[in-house]
């Protein structure tokens, strides 16, 4: 499956919205956040804490009633408080190292989600 993401680009997995705390480490900072979708490629993660572009970043974060996860991952693209658009600031993460078990919790949980309402 295919989905768009910011600015029209292709996602190659499925996205699912879920709200979870984040904390994430860049090279000399601790931020926190709140995630609104994850997928197996990545995640969104509201906050006011822009690191760069480029940056690699350590994320934690739990599904619900699973373990906290740990993640390495690139900061894709930001959205900041002054965009247009009234969607919250924050980054868009690709993960680029992600222990095989996180994987598996990860897609499990995409694949029994189930939305809230009927999607049609």
């Amino acid at each position: 499956m295919v989905e768009r993401g910011p600015r029209g680009q292709h996602r190659r997995t499925r996205r699912v919205p879920v709200c979870l705390g984040v904390g994430f480490d860049s090279d000399s900072s601790s931020f926190s956040g709140v995630t609104s979708d994850i997928s197996e490629g990545g995640l969104f993660v509201a906050t006011h804490s822009l690191p760069p572009v480029g940056s690699e970043i350590e994320l934690r974060f739990s599904l619900p009633a699973g373990p906290e996860l740990h993640a390495r991952g690139v900061v894709r693209w930001l959205r900041d408080a002054n965009d247009a658009d009234a969607a919250p600031p924050g980054i868009g993460v690709q993960f680029n190292a992600l222990p095989e078990h996180d994987l598996s919790a990860i897609r499990a949980f995409i694949d029994e989600w189930e939305p809230a309402f009927f999607e049609g």
